[in-house]
């Protein structure tokens, strides 16, 4: 399971990220989900390049995620969701 304190350090801010601990660079998530995943060669981990912005980015993140074969992906949407609407009380 994805852990957020070991999110990638170039992650986008935002609900998805990749656990940098269990990231084996397979690129699974670089093709599923194009435009939105990269690969840190320094680093040894996949990062997500940009939060999905529209249905269709969502659909391409949801499916990178679920295709990824280490489940190295995160998505932490509700407790971010959460936060914000904390902040705006």
């Amino acid at each position: 399971m994805p852990n957020p304190l070991k999110k990638a350090s170039r992650n986008a801010p935002g609900k998805y990220y990749v656990d940098r601990t269990l990231c084996t660079m397979c690129q699974v998530c670089v093709s599923m989900g194009e435009g939105y995943f990269e690969i840190d060669w320094d680093e040894e981990t996949a990062y997500v390049t940009s939060q999905p912005d529209g249905k269709f980015g969502e659909m391409a993140v949801r499916e990178a995620m679920l295709s990824c074969p280490e489940n190295a992906i995160g998505d932490d949407g509700d407790k971010v969701e959460q936060k914000r609407r904390e902040l705006d009380e």
